[in-house]
């Protein structure tokens, strides 16, 4: 590993020792999954040098004096000037995670919906899933154009994680729209059908990647 990963490495760790990070530093800076592991390692182990003892100066170490301990009041203040919003895009980025909770329950209700209608079709549901696709369509495409920004804005990522979380929730947005085309056109139920069955698998696909991405690899243990 060289000097400038290093020591870049080492800045974010000592920000995840100083308190809860945001979820996507690591996803921002384009850090690979391993990368993002390796630094919370570094963050989590005791006597972790800082960033002035890991230079190196005419081939001695500089070691700096350890700041001194600060208040709580003063811990939180530094916690909120470090998560300000730096611009719009950053800003609409942050919206992410609000918005994506709204398009996950519609469609899946919309997909229960329909699950009721074909064991029982005369319970009349049938413009009650058209609202609610219509409605978790128009929160999907939302939710997917404030990931981008919350992403970044290209087309590959280091992270599996998050380019398969990326993906996926554009492709849940994509279909998601196909679909409510479907259901108000009454373009018949087979392709409505077929569009909530893989959307229905799609979001549950994506919110355990969002959990990988929150709390990371292995979050739930079942690996």
């Amino acid at each position: 590993m060289n000097r400038f990963f290093r020591l870049k490495a080492a800045i974010l760790a000592l920000f995840l020792l100083a308190g809860p990070a945001p979820a996507h530093e690591g996803h921002k800076e384009d850090m690979t999954d391993a990368e993002m592991a390796q630094m919370e390692a570094m963050a989590n182990q005791l006597g972790m040098p800082s960033p002035e003892e890991m230079i190196h100066h005419e081939g001695e170490e500089m070691h700096a004096p350890a700041p001194p301990p600060i208040s709580a009041e003063e811990a939180l203040q530094a916690a909120i000037e470090k998560n300000r919003a730096t611009s719009a895009s950053d800003f609409l980025g942050r919206l992410h995670p609000v918005a994506a909770h709204f398009p996950i329950a519609l469609l899946l209700v919309a997909f229960l919906a329909e699950l009721a209608l074909m064991a029982r079709p005369g319970l009349g549901l049938e413009p009650t899933v058209r609202f609610l696709v219509a409605g978790g369509a128009i929160g999907a495409a939302l939710a997917a154009l404030l990931g981008w920004f919350a992403a970044g804005w290209r087309l590959s990522d280091r992270s599996e994680i998050l380019a398969i979380h990326r993906w996926n929730g554009t492709g849940i947005a994509l279909v998601a729209l196909v679909t409510a085309w479907f259901a108000l056109r009454d373009a018949g139920r087979t392709r409505l059908r077929i569009g909530l069955f893989i959307l229905a698998a799609a979001l549950i696909m994506q919110g355990y990647y969002g959990g990988e991405m929150v709390f990371g690899p292995n979050h739930m243990g079942i690996r």
